[in-house]
This record gives C-alpha cells, sequence and structure tokens, in this order.
C-alpha cells in the first residue's frame, strides 16, 4: 500500500468507530479538504499520488469519490467509506462491531468470575453494565483519537483480572504493600498495560458515572501522591480513636492515608473561654513558612499550605478542621485562580471561607507590581459563583482584575 493510501485508510479507520455508520447509519463521509489539508496543499506530484490512491481504493470497492466541477477540470471534494470490514482487512485490524461484540462478551465473563460477595458487588454492577453499554467508540483510544494498540476485549478481560485482586491490595483508599505498575507485571507482565487499559477505558468509565453507577474504586491505581503541610499546636484524632498532638506546633506533613483517617482535630493552645479556633489556609508555600511563625500573633490556631487549587489531602483535611469547628479563612493569589481555589475550599469543607487581604484595597497596593492576565485567564472568572461573589470584598476585587487585566501574586503582599 503506498504512503497515499495508507494515509487515507488510517483517517478513515480512526473516525469510523465514533461515526453514526459504525452503528448502523449512513455511511461516513470525508471532506477532503478538511480531513487531508496537507495532501490537498502538497505539490502537484504529491497531489497526483494522493488522487492516484484514492482511485485505487475506489477501484477496490472500499470508497466512493465525490467529484467538484469547475472550468478546467475536476477535483476530488470527498471520500465516503462503503465498505468498513474491507477497509479494516486491507489494515490488518479488527472490525471495530466485531471487536465490541468480543469485549461485551468479555465483560459478562468477567462480571461471572468475580466472587459472589459485598466487596465485588460494584465491580460486578459495572462490568454488567458495559456489556450493554459500551459503544463503537470505546474501541478507540481516549487520548487523540488513534487506533488503540490495546484492543478492547482483552482490556475488559483485563479489568476484570484486576478487579478480582483489588480489593486484597488497598486499604484505606491506597494501595497497600505495592505500587500501580508492580501490580501490572504481576498482572500483566507488562509495568505499563494497567495504565493502557485504563486510559483506554476512561470514557466507558466516565459515562457509567454518569449513569449513577456506584463504581469500584480505581484512583488507588492514580500515581500521585497528594499531600499538604499543616502547623500548629494542635492533636489529631484518628478514626481508630488514636490521638496525635503536635505540642510544639511545628510544620507537620499529611499524605492521602493520614487524611483519610481524620476523625477530629483540637487545638491545644485555645482557652475554653476565647472564641471558636480558627485555620488559617494558604495558597503559596513561602508565604505558608512566613505565616506559620507568627501564627498565634494573628490569631490562627493552625495554618494549612492548600498548595494552589485544592488537592484531595487538602480537601480531607479542610473538612476535618470544619467537622472540629474550626472557622476557615484564605490568604491567596489577587487573581482568577486565587478566588476559584476560596470556592473550592468552601465547598470542600462546606461552610465558608473567609479571604484574608484578598480585596480591591490590597489590589490597588499592589496593583503596580502585579502582572498581565492572559484572555484564558480573564475567562476563568466566569467560573467564580454568585455566593462567592457575594463574600466581602471579591466581587470588587474581580472588577479590579476584568478593569486592569492584571493579578497579584501572593508572595509580594505583607501580612
Amino acid at each position: 500500500m503506498t504512503e497515499a493510501a495508507n494515509s487515507i485508510c488510517k483517517e478513515l479507520a480512526e473516525r469510523f468507530p465514533a461515526s453514526a455508520a459504525s452503528d448502523g447509519g449512513l455511511a461516513m463521509r470525508l471532506s477532503v479538504a478538511k480531513s487531508f489539508p496537507c495532501w490537498v496543499s502538497a505539490a502537484p506530484d504529491v497531489k497526483e499520488s494522493f488522487l492516484e490512491a484514492a482511485e485505487e481504493l475506489q477501484r477496490l470497492g472500499i470508497v466512493g469519490l465525490s467529484w467538484k466541477r469547475f472550468r478546467g477540470g475536476d477535483e476530488l471534494s470527498a471520500i465516503k467509506l462503503l465498505n468498513p470490514r474491507g477497509l479494516y482487512t486491507l489494515l490488518g485490524l479488527v472490525y471495530p462491531p466485531d471487536e465490541l461484540a468480543a469485549a461485551c462478551d468479555a465483560a459478562r465473563d468477567a462480571a461471572s468470575a468475580l466472587e459472589d460477595s459485598e466487596s465485588f458487588l460494584a465491580s460486578r454492577t459495572f462490568l454488567l453494565w458495559a456489556s450493554e453499554n459500551m459503544k463503537p467508540g470505546d474501541t478507540q483510544s481516549s487520548r487523540d483519537g488513534a487506533i488503540s494498540p490495546v484492543g478492547l476485549p482483552s482490556a475488559v478481560s483485563d479489568l476484570g483480572r484486576l478487579l478480582a485482586v483489588l480489593p486484597a491490595h488497598t486499604r484505606n483508599g491506597l494501595l497497600s504493600g505495592t505500587t500501580a505498575r508492580a501490580l501490572s507485571i504481576r498482572l500483566f507482565a507488562d509495568s505499563k498495560r494497567l495504565e493502557r487499559i485504563l486510559e483506554l477505558l476512561a470514557p466507558l468509565c466516565a459515562r457509567a458515572k454518569k449513569a449513577g453507577l456506584v463504581m469500584p474504586d480505581l484512583s488507588v491505581l492514580q500515581r500521585n501522591y497528594p499531600q499538604t503541610l499543616v502547623s500548629g499546636r494542635l492533636e489529631f484524632v484518628l478514626a481508630t480513636g488514636e490521638r496525635i498532638a503536635n505540642e510544639a506546633g511545628t510544620v507537620v506533613g499529611f499524605t492521602l492515608s493520614g487524611a483519610s483517617s481524620m476523625s477530629a482535630i483540637a487545638a491545644l493552645a485555645r482557652k475554653a473561654a476565647e472564641s471558636g479556633p480558627r485555620l488559617l489556609t494558604v495558597e503559596n508555600l513561602e508565604t505558608f513558612y512566613a505565616l506559620s511563625e507568627s501564627q498565634l500573633d494573628r490569631g490562627f490556631d493552625a495554618v494549612m499550605y492548600s498548595g494552589g487549587h485544592p488537592n484531595r489531602v487538602v480537601q480531607l483535611l479542610a473538612a476535618a478542621f470544619a467537622r472540629s469547628g474550626f472557622s476557615i479563612v484564605h490568604a491567596g493569589d489577587l487573581d482568577p485562580d486565587g478566588i476559584l481555589i476560596v470556592q473550592e475550599l468552601s465547598d470542600a469543607a462546606s461552610v465558608p471561607v473567609v479571604p484574608l487581604r484578598m480585596d480591591a484595597a490590597t489590589f490597588d497596593e499592589y496593583c503596580e507590581h502585579g502582572r498581565q492576565l492572559d484572555d484564558q485567564s480573564i475567562r476563568r472568572l466566569d467560573l467564580v459563583r454568585s455566593d462567592t461573589l457575594a463574600i466581602s470584598g471579591i466581587a470588587d476585587l474581580v472588577q479590579r482584575m476584568r478593569t486592569t487585566g492584571k493579578g497579584v501574586e501572593q508572595e509580594i503582599i505583607s501580612y
């Protein structure tokens, strides 16, 4: 097959699974100008090879060609896929509807192979749902639309193998005693197989969640390790009843495991007659350390590093502080994301978060030292909800950003 013919066939094959044609609809038709611009604008001899390849595929019965007629000649305007199965045979690939049927069978087999116990209820439910709801488009890679090297039936089958052993390797919402890649080698003799499977099945999992299914927890396989820092004289009470006291008030680190097991947090230095305890969350690391040194002088019992948009550890600890009676104050950048972080912390803690020095007066004080915001950043202001705009100082701050097109980084603000 020539380079030009291969280019045409691959483009058709990559687009076919997500098209209506793959589900019995009208034949797929591609505009030459939109789908093959590099060939259309190529040199005359290269363009001629493209036309010859299209005509050869037409003679083979794979495609039909549409021509635009004008004075002085004809121009190829569209390529219609007439024989999808023949196309995949020509490329040496499995025909997507056949692959889909095999994947549905694999999902049913995987569901029946799981133990009939409460631990595997979500996994069985998801696999049975998948057997009825997979689509031809699921045979493609979710990353860039390229033909998947994994193969949907084997991916579904391997997912069943994974779900069968995952509870034994999970503790407190985390992998225990192994890593995702080590588990992948153990199951598939391939350290990256597990990642490719989850990538291919991501659209299917997203649809299942949208349909309201209680999903098996695959988040334990994500290769990221959220953490944060907290300072203050605090006592941390775990779900087991164990207590960890930080009498010195030094900076301590928390991972997802510790945050997940947090039941309550108490301020050791607070007197009973005083008002409730207060937590200050800080967006940037340099400012976090600076404010940690003088937190009690400023009326705060604890300072927590949010590290920009709050990760899962920050969210869990913010909720634990709020449950324990702490009011929450946040200090961050005076830019669109800084405001959105206030919004996200409020959502995580389920209590209103009060901003510190995030107002028009502070913006005006530091505006000349601010940075210019790009259009994409300015558009993020549209994500600020009305309840966040109602917080004292926020609406005026948003207006300053829109008027000046600037933002102020937290590191230059004195507290």
